[in-house]
């Protein structure tokens, strides 16, 4: 019986090794600072504008490494029912494989005026300081209370950089989300079946997985409810389609450019 429980004991630290190396391989990899994603928004046939992704930067503070990254958001000139220009730039601290918010600017141009908002958390006094100013004018400046001292919270930006490193784990995810000065969340889960999928960048069937889920904030292009993202099946989990309910209706995002090194999409091989 000893005999059987130390080989049943050396099988199940292989197991932990392999699994702790599998992730560790996919956190660098996903967290690929230079790495830029640019995709096509679409309602219908209607070409809406597009998303582009940049993971422009990362350094140490002590044991920590802290990843800057941005998302511009554009609307094309030609449609007439939403107009977007925005830029999010979140400073992300990655702790214990989990990725979280220290700090998020969201600046908005709009025709006339220019909007600002500065988010910063102070996790170690449990406070949330949030500014916003328009056109130079002070509209909020405010201090928001954290109720649980053990919550790290996510912002609109950060969440899906923390996604892609979660989904190497087979378990549903509940998020804490800070946006637009509440406090939300976004929940969501993996299916591990490979699938295929084709997009007009790629000349080839695609293998991917899925990630389902659904968040309760107001987000870019008025996404808010039930999603579904197409992630690579590769140690990069790089988003390639998403589909996803707005305030327009069913709106779909489309990988179209991607600057990342020695990566391509990889091959659905049946």
């Amino acid at each position: 019986m000893s005999h059987f429980c130390g080989r049943l004991c050396c099988v199940a630290m292989t197991f932990l090794i392999v699994a702790i190396a599998q992730r560790s391989d996919g956190q660098e990899d996903v967290l690929d600072v230079g790495e830029e994603l640019k995709y096509e928004v679409s309602f219908g046939f209607i070409k809406l504008g597009f998303l582009k992704y940049n993971l422009s930067s990362s350094h140490k503070e002590g044991k920590k490494t802290v990843y800057n990254a941005r998302l511009e958001i554009k609307t094309y000139p030609e449609v007439p029912f939403v107009k977007l220009n925005d830029i999010l730039e979140t400073e992300m601290e990655l702790d214990d494989d989990k990725l979280y918010t220290d700090q998020f600017y969201e600046t908005s141009f709009r025709e006339r005026s220019i909007s600002r908002t500065d988010c910063r958390f102070d996790y170690k006094k449990n406070k949330i300081k949030l500014k916003k100013e328009t056109d130079g004018t002070n509209e909020k400046d405010i201090v928001i209370d954290i109720d649980d001292e053990d919550t790290r919270f996510r912002d609109e930006l950060t969440w899906q950089y923390d996604a892609r490193l979660n989904s190497f784990t087979n378990k549903n995810h509940i998020i804490p989300i800070f946006k637009n000065g509440e406090e939300s969340s976004v929940k969501y889960s993996f299916n591990f079946n490979k699938s295929v999928i084709r997009i007009d960048k790629v000349p080839y069937d695609i293998s991917v997985i899925k990630m389902e889920g659904t968040a309760d904030y107001t987000g870019f292009f008025g996404f808010k409810g039930e999603f579904l993202i197409l992630l690579s099946d590769d140690d990069q989990r790089v988003p390639i389609k998403a589909y996803f309910n707005s305030t327009l209706g069913n709106v779909v995002l489309e990988l179209i450019s991607y600057k990342k090194d020695k990566w391509s999409p990889p091959a659905f091989l049946k």
